[in-house]
């Protein structure tokens, strides 16, 4: 069994609080793009063995592909093995949730090829467990806004999709650092997902530009300097809609076509690794 599973970008990103638990509450807008990573399912007799095309991608039990896995045993008792290969497109350290959306994957697939029978309510469950992006690949949904960890979603309709350039330099970046970076700055006024979402659906580029917002873009940026230029000379190319995804470091630019696009990702690649998406 084969599974495609896609990146994301983060449209928008408040950060609230910090929580009990260690995590923070935030507010955010997923929006799923079409960039997939390959997830080949095997039936073996027992275990679980995990396999990876990009060098820096665990294949042991820190992999969330074999928790997804093992919490799946857990639940439902079944000894019942598997090898599963990874077989990566999204950048990994990039903002894109490709790690959260393998998980996503290694449930959905393993439900149906152990014949688990698990509800998605289920699977929702267990994908919490594993991480907060996690959740919103188990959905149908395209796009979604995330609240508390992120896993509380509600999905949004956009009504069309966008062309993305996506921008990554040589560059990874911890996201629990970024997080911890933001402490001094948790009692500034917050902004509203909603203006967002009004300007999304209206297909008012002038809007999107004024309410695109990711909180922790200001932390990365004082640590990563090179982004901070990156989102800048997207900008000077004429493109209004610039922003850094999750903790980064992809930086992308919505365009109003596939020739834009195209055109500045010439401008960039070579320099950078540089992708041309649509949205889902």
């Amino acid at each position: 069994m084969i599974i495609k599973t896609p990146a994301k970008i983060n449209l928008f990103l408040e950060v609230l609080d910090k929580r009990k638990d260690g995590y923070h509450n935030i507010e955010t807008l997923f929006l799923k793009i079409g960039l997939f990573d390959k997830l080949t399912f095997k039936l073996i007799k027992k275990g679980i063995k995990i396999s990876c095309s990009h060098p820096d991608v665990p294949e042991d039990q820190t992999n969330l592909v074999y928790k997804a896995a093992k919490l799946l045993q857990q639940k439902t008792g079944t000894d019942k093995g598997v090898h599963i290969r990874i077989q990566k497109k999204i950048p990994v350290f990039a903002g894109l949730g490709g790690g959260s959306s393998d998980a996503a994957a290694a449930l959905l697939g393993l439900n149906k090829l152990w014949k688990l029978g698990l509800e998605q309510k289920e699977l929702l469950a267990l994908a919490k467990k594993i991480g907060a992006d996690v959740p919103v690949f188990i959905t149908n949904c395209n796009a979604a806004i995330g609240k508390a960890r992120g896993d509380k979603l509600t999905p949004i309709d956009i009504g069309y999709r966008f062309w993305i350039l996506l921008v990554k330099p040589d560059i990874s970046v911890s996201t629990q650092k970024a997080y911890c970076g933001l402490s001094s700055s948790l009692t500034r006024q917050k902004n509203d997902v909603k203006l967002l979402v009004h300007a999304v659906k209206s297909k008012r580029m002038e809007l999107i530009e004024k309410t695109l917002f990711n909180r922790l873009e200001s932390v990365v940026f004082k640590q990563y300097k090179q982004l901070k230029k990156i989102k800048q000379m997207i900008s000077a190319r004429g493109v209004r809609a610039v922003l850094m995804s999750g903790s980064g470091s992809v930086i992308f630019g919505l365009i109003n076509s596939r020739e834009e696009a195209i055109k500045l990702k010439k401008e960039f690649q070579g320099a950078y690794e540089t992708m041309v998406v649509r949205s889902l």
